[in-house]
């Protein structure tokens, strides 16, 4: 199993739309090394691609100087970008949103601000898949060949923002993918999928044979017929059994995000151990934490911290890049886990059968899944 994390800047956070500060992330870098971590992941906001020239031109700088001590650190790291979805917010440029407020609508961070805002239908709109290649081309060109970079996360949660139609999607992913491999014909592409492709899967099915694997994330978010985990020994489980279940059913590797219930504190070692044994016999590709580091005191007071009461400590480290008690220990369960026979030996039934009904197998197979492991 790959155990990877994602790096939200802890000294400069996110909505200031920089790259992270290069010494900090050093540090960060060799303490996730020392944990037996592989490699980091980097959120790219499209907004830090929309700034004026000099902006645009500093960030990638900034960025290159991030990958630079990562590789001095002697991890890997991959790109994700755009990302869209980070630490429980989505950050979008403002070509993909609606002007118009609706409080029904979710939270976005967009030109500074948080705000109540629905998506446009960018899949099928040609000026805008234009733009986001463009900005995407000028991304792979200032990073392409550096030795830290392995990887690319693609479209993360982006069949959430604005559902496609699945030809207009397959379109997009194809456009996105040519332009890594016209100048990265080595690095990993992996695109990201929300848990909630497991009550929709058709689309994920017809776009996942394009990548070399998943990232499956959205556990903070209630799955319709599963249970809400109460704290993280109750999302290991549901983690284990929402990637062996996306391995299945989209038939790529997939990386699970974990972490979102270390927000809740009263950890448990013992039951998180427990947990974390479980988590690492699935068999799954790999994890990645929800972000490595707690942020500074000054950033709790910035989105996306603010916006959740314990954000601002789920990471594997504490703000002063200090494990915390629970964290190698949990690692080791994950590090050691021997594989319990096939990862998807719960599972009774064809792709086909499931897709006719996903809204009941998916709580059918969570009961199959619990007696089984």
């Amino acid at each position: 199993m790959i155990i990877s994390a994602k790096y939200a800047c802890p000294v400069r956070g996110l909505a200031s739309l920089q790259a992270p500060e290069p010494n900090r992330l050093a540090q960060a870098a060799r303490a996730a090394r020392s944990l037996g971590l592989e490699r980091l992941l980097l959120p790219v906001l499209e907004e830090s691609l929309t700034q004026t020239l000099r902006g645009k031109v500093h960030y990638l700088d900034g960025l290159i100087q991030a990958l630079d001590r990562i590789a001095e650190a002697r991890i890997s790291a991959w790109l994700i970008a755009p990302c869209i979805s980070m630490l429980g917010l989505l950050w979008v440029p403002p070509y993909l949103v609606r002007a118009v407020k609706d409080p029904r609508a979710p939270l976005v961070f967009v030109e500074g601000k948080v705000r109540h805002l629905r998506p446009l239908p960018w899949w099928s709109d040609p000026s805008v898949i234009q733009k986001r290649l463009k900005i995407l081309r000028e991304l792979v060109s200032a990073v392409k060949g550096h030795p830290a970079l392995s990887g690319w996360l693609v479209l993360d949660r982006a069949l959430e923002w604005a559902r496609p139609e699945p030809a207009d999607a397959e379109l997009v992913l194809r456009s996105f993918l040519a332009e890594i491999r016209d100048q990265d014909d080595t690095g990993e592409i992996c695109l990201g999928l929300g848990c909630s492709e497991l009550l929709d899967p058709e689309t994920g099915r017809s776009l996942a044979g394009h990548v070399d694997g998943l990232h499956v994330s959205g556990l903070e978010n209630e799955i319709p017929g599963l249970p809400r985990p109460a704290g993280l020994p109750d999302e290991l489980p549901m983690a284990a059994y929402a990637g062996a279940l996306a391995q299945w059913l989209f038939e790529r590797p997939s990386h699970i995000e974990i972490g979102w219930n270390a927000r809740k504190g009263n950890m448990e070692i013992e039951e998180i151990l427990e947990g974390g044994k479980r988590f690492g016999k699935q068999g799954l590709a790999g994890c990645a934490w929800l972000s490595l580091a707690d942020p500074e005191p000054d950033l709790c007071r910035y989105p996306p911290w603010v916006l959740e009461p314990g954000l601002a400590r789920v990471g594997l480290l504490d703000r002063h890049l200090e494990p915390k008690n629970w964290v190698e220990p949990l690692l080791k369960e994950f590090q050691s886990g021997k594989t319990q026979n096939r990862a998807d030996e719960f599972i009774d039934l064809g792709p086909e059968e499931y897709l006719a009904d996903p809204q009941t197998h998916l709580p059918r197979l969570w009961t199959h899944f619990r007696e089984w492991s």
